[in-house]
């Protein structure tokens, strides 16, 4: 009886705790003509598994969505559930708050929580953990050449035939910086150093 109990709260703990999870909720983005850069247009929030532990992509951000090398493109579409976890990622790389590592661990527990199929989320995940080294270090001489990925409120009304590469050099020319960010706190980084359960699992 006991051990039935026993067995019984320990199946509602992993049902609560898998219920309490959250995948990132669903925002808009807005392409550039060439297709290949899109406008956050709306605050993008990731919670880790149960904590309060979270980051916000902020409205304005720059990103390529999932940047799938041309190995992976037979196997992993472009477009699916790792989408959303793709731009946590970039965020995290552009900011560089938390370290790379930790960077790469959220974005495989962002995609556990999405529910990206285990073949393709360990292939994304391997491959930045390889190739991601370029990314980090072409935004980290972007940052100190004061280049900018989040675009300000008032410079996002772009027009027809806009590239970004050519219109972040426009607004670099006119000196315009990175507008807002948001805070990446060290506690939302800490939980890229924790074993998956622990980091899903734990307040």
């Amino acid at each position: 009886m006991i051990a039935m109990m026993a067995l019984t709260w320990a199946m509602a703990v992993g049902l609560w705790h898998a219920h309490a999870q959250q995948a990132p909720d669903p925002v808009d983005f807005r392409p550039f003509t060439d297709g290949r850069n899109w406008i956050v247009k709306e605050p993008l929030v990731y919670r880790v598994g149960i904590s309060n532990d979270s980051v916000t992509v902020p409205r304005g951000f720059v990103t390529d969505l999932a940047s799938i090398p041309p190995a992976l493109q037979s196997l992993i579409q472009q477009n699916g559930p790792h989408l959303l976890p793709a731009v946590i990622h970039d965020y995290l790389y552009w900011k560089q708050t938390c370290t790379r590592a930790e960077s790469d661990q959220l974005l495989l527990l962002a995609m556990i929580e999405n529910k990206v199929p285990v073949r393709d989320r360990t292939a994304i995940y391997q491959t930045v953990k390889i190739a991601g080294s370029f990314a980090w270090n072409d935004n980290t001489r972007e940052r100190a050449a004061l280049r900018i990925r989040i675009i300000p409120e008032d410079r996002l009304g772009i027009r027809a035939n806009t590239v970004w590469p050519e219109y972040q050099r426009q607004l670099v020319a006119e000196g315009v910086l990175d507008g807002p960010g948001t805070t990446i706190s060290s506690g939302f980084c800490a939980r890229g150093s924790m074993t998956t359960k622990r980091a899903l699992e734990t307040r």
